[in-house]
């Protein structure tokens, strides 16, 4: 009975807590950094202005009201999983929404403090409606089993185990949602000196350079992501099939040419070529050897990218895709910072998990056995 008692309490709690601890803490950066964003400029409020909870406010636009409904979803999902398992279900729901009521009012009230910003009670209703909503998803997926057991069964079997492998595959997530943004190439973050340079040796250099290293660090980094050799490569071709198709969508959705030439641009197609060669024969090394050889293809095409002069007050390189309006304004930043920070986060992460030696634990010294007491002789 005990056993039976064991195993019902088991499985009753949500598979992979760390995995939605890791989407969780996402969010509440990208929340943090799109809602302070520019960071500079910061300016006291005015001694009339009232605290802005105290006035309804005039800008609003449907919008910005569906950005902000969107922005707080998935963290009100993520949470209802990760709070412990002890919890009742309302108390998930409560915790999760004073949650996002104080880091939603906590932004709101530091872009007071900037003039380019503008705090709006309609924001944190806006806000909290989206967290509510998240967590009517995420206590329908812990409730409907039949998904919850597929989805930790397909993650056990194809997906590398761990806190660690949640966090891998977390960090894949992020880099295919910043590949939305269509003003910014596939595998090019910022280099673009123009299309009459596009057949300049010293521009292919660079292109081919920081394409291939790129296309080599998130496919190393996928491979090291799949518990398996050949579902890396199928992993790969389905990542970027989807990036693909996000970036051409994104276009279409501005109204904008797909301007194919500025996405693959002669040295970003001879870079995708040569870093799918290398790929072939990179797949078969060790993972620690691929983790190493990951991190430094991830650095590299950064480090192209920084030792460019001027490459942090560059526009996007397709200007003709960039969201100048609106919070679309704060996810161009917010992209192209994540693109830009993404393999230095990733490369910390693979050293942790396969190149810095596990921690031992603490052995206790077995007990010797009781040797029988002699009587004297």
């Amino acid at each position: 009975m005990n056993a039976f008692r064991t195993v019902t309490v088991q499985s009753a709690r949500p598979s992979h807590p760390s995995l939605a601890l890791w989407v969780a803490a996402v969010c509440v950066a990208v929340i943090i950094y799109a809602s302070l964003q520019p960071f500079t400029g910061w300016v006291a409020p005015e001694p009339p202005v009232r605290y802005f909870l105290w006035q309804w406010g005039q800008r609003w636009a449907v919008a910005d009201a569906v950005f902000n409904v969107v922005a707080y979803l998935p963290l009100g999902a993520a949470l209802v999983i990760a709070w412990p398992s002890r919890w009742s279900l309302k108390a998930k729901i409560a915790a999760a929404i004073v949650f996002a009521a104080v880091l939603s009012i906590s932004m709101e009230t530091a872009q007071m403090w900037l003039p380019s910003r503008y705090a709006s009670v309609r924001d944190v209703l806006a806000n909290l409606l989206g967290v509510f909503i998240g967590t009517l998803f995420g206590a329908t997926l812990i409730a409907f089993k039949p998904v919850t057991n597929w989805a930790t069964r397909s993650r056990n079997e194809l997906m590398v185990a761990g806190r660690s492998g949640d966090l891998q595959l977390v960090l894949l997530g992020v880099w295919l949602l910043a590949q939305i943004n269509p003003a910014i190439p596939l595998f090019g973050v910022t280099f673009h000196p123009g299309q009459q340079a596009a057949f300049d040796p010293a521009v292919m250099i660079v292109e081919f350079s920081q394409t291939a290293a790129a296309l080599i660090g998130i496919g190393l980094f996928t491979d090291l992501t799949m518990r398996k050799r050949w579902l890396g490569g199928i992993a790969l071709v389905l990542v970027i099939g989807a990036a693909i198709a996000m970036k051409t969508a994104a276009a279409q959705a501005v109204l904008k040419p797909l301007a194919w030439d500025g996405w693959l641009r002669p040295g970003h197609t001879l870079g995708l070529a040569g870093g799918a060669f290398a790929l072939m024969v990179l797949f078969w090394l060790p993972r620690s050897l691929k983790s190493v050889l990951a991190g430094i293809a991830l650095l590299s095409g950064v480090m192209v990218n920084l030792l460019l002069p001027g490459l942090i007050k560059t526009e996007a390189p397709l200007s003709i895709f960039s969201w100048n309006y609106g919070h679309l304004l704060h996810l161009n930043g917010l992209t192209h910072t994540i693109l830009l920070l993404w393999p230095f986060v990733a490369t910390a992460v693979l050293f942790w998990r396969y190149v810095v030696p596990p921690t031992p634990r603490a052995v206790p010294p077995a007990t010797a056995p009781a040797q029988p007491h002699k009587m004297p002789t």
